[in-house]
């Protein structure tokens, strides 16, 4: 699959983490860990208490959410930020590294922590070739696409864009591997979905869990 995309968080949830990040005065200059100041320009919740919590809190909810393990197979899910993307901020074409000390990056996800009408400008832009996706998704949602894509943040022009990104390394190294139990376990879904569990149902199941743990790191 190219990227995956859903709802994770109700406006409730949203809502009380926009509040504690509003009210954090622990926002600095998002250049700093930039290697060029011309690469992006925004804010970034800065290390502490605050943001560790608001951290777990976020990693915890992804672990949670059957989706994303069916699509992702999390195995890691480390380096939370938390942005601000203001007028005339933005952040360039790029692409993530693919490893640190803390982790492998498989996957890069972004949470839309503000409403599209919040904001002017501010899409992320996904470059899959030969193809340009325009990504400005509803408060709450998610989006999970392979780290390799190069990709941008467009001027904000009007409003604030507020954001948590993230990254997943899988349990399954190989991107086409993780398409395939997906797309496998998603059909097995379906069929029991529309004709009940059976001996079959049970083969396939058995079938796929082969399969997962030949996959495995």
């Amino acid at each position: 699959m190219l990227y995956f995309a859903h709802k994770l968080l109700n406006e409730d949830k949203v809502k009380s983490l926009k509040k504690r990040l509003i009210i954090s005065p622990d926002w600095v200059d998002g250049t700093a860990s930039a290697k060029s100041s011309q690469v992006k320009r925004n804010l970034q919740l800065n290390t502490g208490e605050e943001k560790i919590n608001l951290s777990k809190e976020i990693i915890n909810i992804i672990e949670e959410d059957t989706l994303i393990k069916s699509f992702a197979f999390p195995s890691k899910i480390f380096n939370i930020l938390f942005t601000r993307t203001g007028i005339g901020m933005y952040y360039g074409p790029h692409v993530d590294t693919p490893y640190l000390p803390t982790g492998r990056r498989d996957l890069s996800f972004t949470i839309f922590l503000s409403q599209p009408d919040e904001y002017k400008g501010g899409e992320l832009i996904l470059y899959i070739p030969p193809e340009k996706k325009r990504i400005k998704m509803n408060i709450g949602d998610i989006i999970i696409y392979p780290t390799k894509y190069l990709h941008e943040v467009k001027e904000v022009t009007e409003g604030e864009r507020m954001v948590c990104v993230g990254w997943i390394e899988s349990q399954i190294a190989r991107e086409e591997d993780r398409d395939s139990l997906y797309l496998m376990r998603k059909g097995i879904l379906e069929i029991m979905q529309k004709y009940g569990n059976s001996s079959a149902i049970q083969d396939l199941n058995l079938s796929y869990n082969n399969i997962y743990k030949r996959f495995l790191n």
